[in-house]
Order: structure tokens, then sequence, then C-alpha cells
């Protein structure tokens, strides 16, 4: 048997998990649907996976090392994630299953924030190799790696449209505070998209590319509140869908543009939870006294996540 193939109990839980996961666009519900997310439960942050209704949470990661902000790959097979395993953040991937995790980015800079281009053959990061956090790209294997930003202020957080044209990411170069821009997937043509005197930051594009949304960051009275918010995807018409003292922060959209899941404290830690696209009926999807955050939407039905012997390399 091959290695890949001597799972562990939680490692075939998520096997089975994934298996049978559609795309939540054709009929189906939210247990049909997963999410990867990560949580420090089992004393230290680890990517795990759970279905879109909250069940069948299964940690993907061990040791002792922080893993975080998981990224699914377009067709569900993979998901890449930022790790500290090697004494610095770098980039992996691993098979959606928790198996194969190989690392992408091999430098003593800091590289995090990973995401797949739709067509799956590019991976859009962060990486403070220049001395400056940027927005890079590089193959999905890891090869050619190219800066995308060149700015003293800090780019972060960039999101791939669902066309592939375009990538948003979150930059520091204006106002002293942070908004949204959108680029070319060449880094041409950036743009500031908020332009807003608040803090916005961690853009997500719905399934059609028509909105995107983000977080806002409002502040009165000394006290700070980051609430989430939608907008067309040119940047007009922002509006807010949270309302609530607590902070709320990592949307992620549903295969389906209907749910956006996203992180919040308002029942005193960090819990993964879920809202109509409009924001009303906001559910409590992790339950649990750790700390759950950075939601990851599987794209679309997973049917090869859990590949048969023979077809790995």
């Amino acid at each position: 048997m091959r290695r890949w193939l001597k799972l562990s109990v939680a490692t075939m839980a998520a096997v089975a998990l994934l298996a049978a996961c559609g795309d939540g666009n054709e009929g189906g519900t939210l247990a049909d649907t997963s999410i990867a997310f990560f949580s420090d439960r089992d004393t230290n942050f680890a990517v795990y996976v759970m279905k879109g209704d909250g069940s069948d949470q299964v940690r993907l990661t061990s040791g002792q090392a922080k893993d975080y902000w998981p990224s699914w790959s377009p067709d569900g097979s993979k998901i890449a994630f930022t790790s500290e395993r090697d004494g610095n953040r770098e980039v992996y991937v691993m098979y959606a299953d928790g198996s194969e995790q190989t690392r992408l980015t091999n430098s003593p800079a800091r590289e995090s924030w990973a995401s797949w281009s739709p067509d799956a053959s590019k991976i859009a990061f962060v990486s403070n190799s220049d001395g400056n956090d940027d927005v890079y790209v590089m193959n999905a294997d890891g090869s050619n790696q190219t800066k995308l930003t060149n700015d003293p202020g800090a780019d972060l957080g960039p999101v791939w449209s669902p066309d592939g044209s375009q990538i948003t990411f979150t930059s520091e170069r204006e106002k002293g505070n942070q908004d949204i821009y959108v680029m070319n997937a060449d880094g041409s043509e950036q743009t500031n998209l908020t332009n807003d005197p608040a803090w916005e930051y961690w853009s997500a594009w719905s399934p059609d590319g028509s909105k995107i949304v983000f977080v806002r960051r409002l502040e009165a009275n000394d006290e700070v509140n980051d609430e989430i918010y939608v907008m067309n995807a040119d940047g007009s018409d922002p509006t807010r869908l949270t309302d609530n003292p607590a902070l709320d922060t990592t949307p992620a959209w549903s295969p389906d543009g209907s749910k956006i899941a996203f992180s919040s404290d308002r029942d005193g830690n960090a819990e993964i939870y879920l809202m109509n696209a409009d924001g009303s009926d906001p559910t409590n999807l992790t339950k649990n006294p750790a700390s759950d955050s950075g939601p990851s939407w599987l794209p679309r039905p997973a049917s090869s996540t859990a590949p048969a012997d023979g077809e790995r390399p």
C-alpha cells in the first residue's frame, strides 16, 4: 500500500466527508458542501474541515507548529495553507484528505495568504522577501515566483476573481490605512475600490464575480468594531451586512452565492458563523470554546478529492 493511503482514523473521516460533498448549487443542502478553517482547539492552530452545516469537524494537519489560512483548489482536490513548521511562514499544499503535505515556498522570508487561480495553474500569495509585504504569483508547484505589486505600503490578502482576469488585495499604500484594491492578473492597473477613511480588508469575490464582500473597521468613542460589507465589483454601493459590537471578519461565499461564512467573537470567542448573503439569520457553526477562523468554502463538487490508488504520482 502506498504511503499516502496509510491514513489515520481522522483522515479517513475527512475522505468520507469530502467524497460526499456536492457544490451546494444544484438542489443540495449545506451538509452537501464543505468548509476548511483553522482552529487552536487542540493546543495549536491547525487546518480543519467540516460540512457546510457545521457537522463532521475533522483535523487535517498535525504537529506543534501553527497551520492556518486554508484555501481550496478549484476542483476541491487540494488545499493550500500557511505553516510555520519550518521556522517561518511558508506556503504549503496538501491533498484534501490531509495527505502529501508539501512545501511550495522556500526562503528565509515570510510567505502566506495563498489563493488559487480559477484554472488551478497558479497560486497568488504574499511575501516580504524584498523587505516589504507584496503580492506574488507562482505556478501551482511553487515554481516561477513573480512579484505583482511593488509599493512601500503592505499589500496583503490576494484573491482571484472567478474568471481569473483580476486579483483583489488589501493595501496600506494610501492615507496610512488599509483599502481594498483590484488589479489585473499580471499586476497592471492597480485600482483602489473602497477609497474610504475607514480601514477595509479581507476581500472575497461572489461566485458570479458581480460582488465583493469585505471587512470595514468602524471606530467610535475609542471603540473598534469590524463589520462585514458587500459592494459591487467596481467598488460601488457598499452595503453593511453585520451589525454587532463583536468583531466580524474573514467572510467567504458559498458556492452558489446564497450564503456567507465568517468569523465572529460575538459569543465570547472566535467561531465560524453562517449568514444569508443579505446578512440575515447568522448561525454559529463551530460552537467550540477555542478560536475558529478563516473559513474557505469548497468551490465545487469534490468527487475527485479521494483518488483511487494509482491516480497520484
